[in-house]
């Protein structure tokens, strides 16, 4: 059984790389449409607020123990601090005015324009929240493990 589980995993694995080669453009961003698609997804990212802030607090105040339950409330703190990140920037960039932004190619490459001030230092510094979201994804990944693990311990007993 567990064989056949890692060559159905190990095939998937290389289709999914054969296919992620084949696209000649594959962009995983997308602009919205202003200003209700930002509105839209500004409110999102409240929504994505309360609803982990509830997860945190639901978990802290049950009687959930373990390591799972620990590395899950990590992924919640972290995904607060992402969209509290991702909020501020697109808040930000909002109100950057065009001028300040150069963009020879098109939408993925763009230049920030200097003299750099509180405005545009903290729109740059907003770019950077894949070094927050992928730790979270981290976190729920071997948080879910964990509680997986810790099921089939408790069912084999």
């Amino acid at each position: 059984m567990k064989i056949n589980r890692n060559k159905k995993t190990l095939t998937l694995l290389l289709t999914g790389c054969v296919l992620s080669i084949v696209p000649a453009n594959a962009w995983a961003l997308q602009s919205h449409g202003a200003p209700e698609g930002l509105y839209v997804h500004q409110m999102a990212h409240i929504f994505a607020v309360l609803a982990t802030a509830y997860w945190f607090w639901d978990i802290r105040r049950s009687s959930f123990h373990g390591r799972g339950w620990g590395y899950l409330q990590i992924f919640c703190v972290l995904m607060l601090t992402w969209n509290a990140f991702a909020f501020t920037g697109h808040a930000v960039s909002a109100t950057l005015a065009a001028e300040h932004i150069f963009s020879e190619t098109g939408y993925l490459n763009k230049t920030l324009i200097g003299p750099m001030d509180l405005h545009k230092t903290v729109f740059y510094l907003t770019r950077f929240d894949h070094l927050i979201i992928v730790p979270a994804l981290f976190f729920l990944f071997i948080g879910m493990r964990s509680l997986y693990k810790q099921h089939n311990q408790e069912v084999e007993k």
